[in-house]
């Protein structure tokens, strides 16, 4: 596991032609003369890219993976390319991996020296994620261009993928100047994620990378180098056999389908409206799904997501585990993900807030709680821009905010391919054996769907599994209050105290939390209650929430009119290990009859394929923090959908799996 997240920048040399030169590696970025035209020769001629994408069918994917971003050079000519000649509905994805990432600002000067590539250039500016260790993914471009950047080691980087590679543009420092990256492992990686008609270019001759590709299945080629350069190396994957691109682990496996067909538009059932149906709706239908929305309330957000305010709060921990790295990608995801669909919801009519980038204030609940958050200061663990100290104790989160959860939810389903059902519940859930879909889908009134795919992102409510997989999560109560403002001008006897006190800009958190007044209200709470799973709102509940505030503003309560109040309750999803349950269904008898050698070695590993429910997914266990991790599960489950390349590490893949507590039974001589 990592000591910290941070990443080292890059020291460089501009020379007077505007060109980056890193000191680290003594060798430039690009040529400012002819580095563009370079890029084109090297990796577009030489991948055949231009014919290929041509060639593309609908509904296709084209993966590129690179081993060094550095400016984004060759990422911004091959989607330039990919715009202009792919078809209509075809998919680009690009990985690259970058172990020194250059800074937003400086990578902005940088592609200054290509004015012709400025419109992606600025779409790649816009969406640069922060300097975090891990894996970062970025749709743009009408979301027909994804981008997986990994910073990092470029072996590690790759480790973290599962799927096919098309084409490889082996990139980078010279291997004279770098040669710790052209490793074995790397090479390892390479060929673990190369398939038959996979291809390479670099712009390199070296023995050590030639040496390194034929060991490792790839026929090897020297050709003409660029310009001066006298030669490059080309070639293509030879092995016959597609090699594995997964774990020897099979109970976490991803991929139950072959690759699609195309021969129709296919079409999914998301159960359930909330923030986790919400954007699985949304990232299916962007995916070109015709996708439907049953919802058993009369409204859309009517669960847990349905607060006034929710917040952006992923709760991070001082040291490095699957399950943080998990909530880490998919916070800084979230923060990108809300700002796009915020500048891209409503008209001018009907505009209006429901993301706000007001940052996050996390004070310690107890002694030991400001141990924990001290610890991730003294460790430098995360970027500043990330995470930085309070002067008082505890952290400040300024990619943080506060979010509308039912206008968010509204404007994620309003998109031509989804069609939302309210007061529509799944009574039943059937396989089919009929070849044209995979699910009979039937409601409360017995109304009959066909569907090739179901979710379901119904929290609590995942009964309908119990006949494939059974799956663990507890429904925990928790009340918020709503207070008008003007109820604590009357509770103190200074106004203008009151007043200050109640200025704050950014969403606070502690034994509760507090978001900025809204419309002239606060939001504050919650409770946190394992005996009641009712919705009514109590009293004791207001009062609970007031001295949670108090603490929080140091504010005066005891003498708030408590008929003035409001709130709401509504059950989390909580699952027992803190972590969503997120993935493909399996069949937990045939699980635990084929891998029963776990229950005698725990350590047992086999290629044996696992038992999927074919076309069947569930999005739920987010508990509090669900405005956090559901927009980039959703994106992972589109991924595993359309059989693209997963925007999550593969380690946190199986922190997610819901096969994971079968698994763990298993091994404990429990299932």
């Amino acid at each position: 596991m990592l000591n910290s997240y941070i990443l080292d920048a890059p020291t460089l040399d501009w020379g007077n032609d505007g060109v980056p030169r890193s000191n680290e590696f003594d060798d430039v970025y690009f040529d400012k003369e002819a580095g563009l035209e370079e890029s084109k020769y090297v990796f577009l001629k030489h991948n055949n890219l231009e014919e290929r994408f041509k060639a593309l069918s609908a509904g296709q994917t084209f993966n590129i993976a690179e081993t060094g971003f550095g400016t984004g050079l060759n990422f911004l000519c091959a989607i330039q390319l990919f715009q202009n000649v792919a078809p209509k509905n075809t998919k680009l994805h690009f990985v690259s991996v970058e172990k020194y990432p250059l800074t937003k600002d400086v990578l902005k000067q940088a592609l200054k020296s290509w004015p012709s590539l400025q419109t992606e250039a600025d779409a790649l500016i816009k969406d640069y994620p922060e300097l975090c260790q891990g894996l970062h993914h970025m749709d743009f471009i009408g979301n027909n261009i994804s981008l997986s950047l990994y910073f990092g080691e470029a072996s590690e980087g790759f480790q973290t993928l599962n799927g096919k590679i098309d084409a490889w543009f082996l990139d980078g420092f010279a291997p004279s100047k770098n040669p710790e990256m052209w490793s074995e492992s790397l090479f390892s990686e390479i060929e673990r994620l190369s398939y038959n008609t996979t291809t390479f270019a670099t712009f390199t001759a070296a023995g050590i990378v030639r040496r390194g590709l034929k060991s490792h299945g790839f026929d090897v080629q020297k050709v003409k180098g660029f310009g001066h350069k006298r030669e490059m190396a080309i070639g293509h994957y030879v092995e016959t056999e597609t090699a594995s691109i997964e774990s020897n682990k099979p109970w976490f496996h991803v991929r139950n389908k072959a690759l699609p067909t195309n021969s129709k538009q296919e079409n999914a059932l998301i159960v359930g409206a909330g923030i986790a149906g919400a954007t699985t709706a949304r990232a299916l239908a962007e995916q070109g799904l015709k996708v439907q929305v049953w919802e058993a309330s009369d409204r859309i957000a009517n669960g847990a997501s349905g607060n006034i305010q929710g917040m952006l709060y992923p709760k991070l921990a001082n040291q490095d585990t699957p399950v943080n790295r998990y909530y880490l990608a998919s916070y800084l995801y979230a923060n990108r993900y809300y700002h796009h669909y915020q500048n891209q919801s409503n008209d001018e009519s009907s505009y209006s807030i429901w993301w706000n980038q007001c940052g996050l204030l996390q004070k310690p609940k107890n002694t030991q709680e400001a141990d924990k958050l001290s610890k991730i200061i003294e460790k430098r663990l995360y970027p500043e821009s990330i995470v930085s100290a309070l002067p008082e104790g505890g952290l400040n989160l300024p990619l943080s905010g506060w979010v509308k959860p039912s206008e968010a939810c509204v404007n994620l389903l309003t998109h031509e391919n989804i069609h939302v059902s309210l007061s529509r519940s799944l009574k039943e859930l059937k396989k089919t054996t009929r070849s044209e879909c995979k699910f009979d889908a039937i409601d409360k009134d017995g109304s009959l769907e066909h569907f090739d795919y179901v979710v379901i992102c119904t929290a609590n409510d995942h009964q309908i599994l119990d006949q494939w997989l059974p799956l663990q999560t507890k429904a925990i109560r928790g009340q918020v209050t709503h207070a008008p403002i003007a109820a604590f001008r009357t509770a103190e006897a200074s106004g203008d105290q009151v007043d200050k006190k109640l200025s704050f800009n950014s969403v606070i958190c502690g034994q509760g939390y507090v978001s900025p007044p809204l419309e002239n209200h606060l939001n504050f709470g919650a409770t946190y209650d394992l005996k009641n799973t009712d919705s009514l709102i109590r009293n004791e509940d207001h009062i609970e929430n007031l001295e949670k505030l108090r603490d929080l503003l140091t504010i005066e309560t005891d003498n708030i009119d408590i008929s003035k109040l409001t709130g709401r309750a509504a059950l989390r999803c909580t699952v027992p290990d803190y972590c969503p349950i997120v993935g493909p269904i399996m069949d937990r008898s045939h699980l635990i009859s084929k891998y029963s050698t776990l229950s005698k070695n725990a350590k047992w590993e086999t290629s044996e394929e696992a038992p999927f429910v074919e076309g069947l997914f569930v999005n739920i266990g987010h508990g509090s923090r669900g405005f956090v991790s559901a927009p980039l599960s959703a994106r992972y489950l589109a991924a595993l959908i359309t059989d693209q390349i997963a925007p999550l590490e593969q380690i946190c893949i199986e922190t997610l799996h819901p096969s994971r507590f079968t698994v763990r039974g298993l091994k404990r001589g429990e299932a």
